[in-house]
């Protein structure tokens, strides 16, 4: 599952007790090219908290090298150019703090 966190990153949960190796790979990473491996497992879920561009992604979770998973509980899912399911993510624009607003002036 993918959870925005309040400082504008994205918090990566997969529950994987057995995996030995879990990565997250994505338009953001080049694939497989750059994926990330996340910590784990902690209880048998592995995590990865990112901060990434605005916009829409796609991304899979890569367990041990060869199984390729997508993550029905993100944003939404859909067939890749090889058929394989892929996972959407949208990242909006980070929430400004109220702090840093400016005060709203009487009229």
């Amino acid at each position: 599952m993918v959870q925005p966190q309040v400082d504008g990153s994205i918090q990566f949960e997969l529950f994987m007790p057995d995996a030995r190796d879990v990565r997250v790979a994505g338009t953001f990473t080049g694939w497989e090219e750059r994926a990330i491996r996340m910590d784990g497992p902690d209880e048998g879920w592995w995590t990865l908290c990112l901060h990434l561009p605005q916009g829409e992604h796609e991304f899979q979770y890569l367990v041990d090298d060869g199984v390729w998973l997508a993550d029905y509980a993100a944003h939404g899912v859909k067939r890749n150019q090889y058929g394989l399911w892929v996972s959407l993510l949208r990242v909006e624009a980070a929430p400004v703090p109220a702090a840093s607003l400016p005060a709203a002036r009487a009229a």
